[in-house]
């Protein structure tokens, strides 16, 4: 994972990642549909759960505009979200980094499976 540093204008220290989340990425593509079928008619699965239980926890849910990914900038007590992730991010300068920070979105804290927005 690449994973780059940034010091803004008030003096914090920046980290700033980017995230891949796969388990959204698969909830926006087009389902399958059998090849005998050609009405376009989703395939329905019949049987038994091949993840062999009940699901432990609830799959996050992330917008739409972060099935993509996004890149993560934190510092203490703050994390932020930008999408679409800018080319070349990983080879911008401080100045640029502390931009795209000023633009990203406050992210949402989980604690215990309440969303919280960090302040």
């Amino acid at each position: 994972m690449t994973h780059t540093t940034f010091k803004d204008l008030q003096g914090r220290i920046w980290d700033v990642w980017r995230v891949h989340p796969s388990s959204a990425e698969r909830r926006f593509v087009d389902r399958r549909v059998n090849d005998e079928d050609l009405t376009g008619t989703p395939e329905r699965r019949t049987g038994l759960e091949r993840r062999g239980g009940v699901r432990k926890s609830p799959r996050a849910s992330v917008a739409e505009e972060f099935a993509y990914g996004w890149l993560c900038f934190e510092t203490a007590g703050e994390k932020r979200r930008l999408a679409p992730v800018p080319e070349g991010w990983d080879r911008a300068d401080d100045e640029i980094l502390q931009r795209w920070c000023s633009l990203a979105r406050p992210a949402m804290h989980r604690k215990t499976g309440a969303l919280k927005k960090i302040p």
